[in-house]
């Protein structure tokens, strides 16, 4: 008998090909497995992507928000600078105010109301709105609050 010459390398691939073929007859039932877990991926997304769409809307909700307070102080300020001026009046800056609201965010801002209190001294500006919801919140408002000093004219000398 003479006995066939074989490396190492032409046994391997032959050993590794049948270790497969071996592990997949003893695992039948794992495609069948995979197939009967098919429905679960449809369930799964009906459940979390709702919660995936209203996380994302309070999200947006508070960026609203946020952005509703900023205007709102900015609109008293300038409701402020106008109302403190030397000719300044509080209906000036009370229009002012509701001026900047109505051209910088007319659907943001719902229902806004403005007072200014000016006194010999100081000016005060109060500005309230009502901020658009998207989650059928109420009461979700904006109060924000500006004063300063009164300009005047005081004569050189005199202090």
């Amino acid at each position: 008998m003479m006995a066939r010459a074989t490396s190492d390398a032409t046994r391997t691939p032959r050993r590794r090909s049948l270790s497969r073929f071996r592990l997949r007859r003893r695992r039948p039932w794992a495609a069948d497995r995979r197939r009967a877990d098919g429905g679960y991926s449809i369930v799964e997304a009906v459940i979390t992507l709702p919660v995936v769409i209203v996380l994302t809307m309070f999200v947006v909700q508070y960026a609203l928000l946020w952005h509703g307070r900023n205007v709102a102080e900015a609109a008293a300020q300038d409701g402020l600078r106008t109302a403190r001026s030397y000719q300044g009046t509080p209906a000036m800056g009370q229009r002012a105010a509701l001026d900047y609201l109505s051209q910088v965010a007319p659907k943001l801002l719902t229902r806004p109301l403005v007072q200014v209190d000016r006194t010999p001294t100081s000016v005060t500006v109060h500005v309230r709105a009502h901020v658009l919801s998207l989650l059928g919140f109420a009461g979700l408002d904006v109060t924000e609050t500006a004063a300063g000093p009164v300009e005047r004219f005081v004569q050189a000398g005199s202090g």
